[in-house]
């Protein structure tokens, strides 16, 4: 899935924005399945966050790349330098019921280079505000890297002999271009029952309606059979 918000350079890496509005009818979950199937996407992580209003709230997922650091005494130990994707997000509830959003994402990557063994930390990132309706979901785009693989198969001896080892000697080039997608769907929480919608953890039918994951009614009323009061009988007497 491509939002052609910038098109891919010879420079590593690239970075722009784009903003997609989605309806609330698309079958999100399955089209990304699809993708990741067929080998044309893949999908890194599916967090749930909770945060209150007009309070910031991050996410972070990523690895900590270790190097060795010279300490005062002179001596060496492991330190670790974050590598990480991270979303933060600060609502803010407008007097209409819709979301502001104000998001910032920050993408690190190892760039396999080292100075004085310190690992050195390539970041991307993005700021931007977006107004959407309450369970809205909105695609954020523009984050591109671009992978380069040179790859060199001789045949042994053969391949190694001069002026001739080229006819032995095969050389592939393979470039890979991926661009980083996130989906973000805000919802309103206002009591407990759509905490717990939210969490999965709300039974199928309540007070007799039918809900989905997302707590809407799915059909019509059922009836909910209420187990009878225990009864505690007498006590016999003679």
């Amino acid at each position: 899935m491509d939002l052609g918000a910038l098109p891919i350079t010879g420079s590593p890496g690239s970075i722009g924005i784009a903003l997609a509005k989605l309806g609330n009818d698309v079958l999100l979950d399955l089209e990304l399945s699809a993708l990741e199937s067929e080998g044309r996407a893949e999908i890194i992580a599916s967090p749930r966050l909770m945060t209150t209003n007009q309070q910031a709230a991050v996410i972070e997922s990523g690895e900590d790349i270790p190097y060795q650091e010279a300490t005062s005494s002179g001596a060496t130990a492991v330190a670790f330098k974050k590598a990480v994707l991270s979303l933060k997000v600060t609502p803010q509830i407008t007097p209409d019921g819709k979301l502001l959003m104000d998001l910032q994402i920050n993408q690190d990557s190892d760039s396999g280079r080292r100075v004085q063994g310190v690992p050195i930390i390539i970041t991307k990132s993005i700021e931007t505000n977006v107004l959407v309706n309450n369970g809205q979901t909105i695609v954020l785009g523009g984050i591109y890297r671009q992978d380069k693989n040179n790859n060199i198969t001789r045949i042994p001896f053969l391949g190694e002999l001069p002026i001739v080892g080229n006819l032995f000697t095969r050389s592939s080039a393979r470039l890979t271009n991926e661009e980083l997608l996130i989906f973000i769907t805000p919802r309103i929480i206002t009591n407990n029952l759509s905490i717990s919608t939210i969490q999965g953890q709300l039974p199928q039918v309540v007070k007799g309606i039918e809900l989905d994951k997302f707590g809407k009614p799915v059909g019509p009323a059922i009836p909910v059979a209420v187990p009878p009061a225990p009864v505690r009988a007498k006590p016999w007497k003679e």
